[in-house]
This record gives C-alpha cells, sequence and structure tokens, in this order.
C-alpha cells in the first residue's frame, strides 16, 4: 500500500512475466493469443481460466520467471 492507502501499482516486471505464463499456459492447451484475449473479452476472469487450468500448469511449469 502507499501512503494513501490505496494498493500500489506491481513491477511491469512481474505484470509482463505474469503475462506471457498466461500465454504459455494457453498455448500448451491450443489457445491461440487472440483466443485467450476474445475469452477474456466475452467475461471470462483470469483466475477462472487459470482455476481450470491448473493441474495441466502444475505438470507443464516452467518457472522461467524469477521469483
Amino acid at each position: 500500500m502507499n501512503r494513501i492507502r490505496q494498493p500500489a501499482e506491481p513491477k511491469a516486471e512481474v505484470v509482463e512475466c505474469a503475462i506471457v505464463e498466461l500465454l504459455a499456459i494457453a498455448e500448451r492447451q491450443g489457445i491461440t493469443p487472440d483466443d485467450f484475449i476474445q475469452l477474456l473479452d466475452s467475461g471470462m476472469h483470469i483466475s477462472d481460466f487459470l482455476a481450470a487450468m491448473t493441474p495441466v500448469a502444475n505438470a507443464n511449469d516452467s518457472g522461467d520467471c524469477d521469483s
């Protein structure tokens, strides 16, 4: 949180890494980046996508991003 009790902006590197990981998970399932964006545009929440992909993501965890 910042001084006025609002959530701080996430670091750009973390956001970029998260997006790359989401797209990699989708791609492993045959979902193109365009299809993924369309899913989001149609109202799917990222959390719902991740919940559906969690067993797959854990099995194929690439771990490319630094923690």
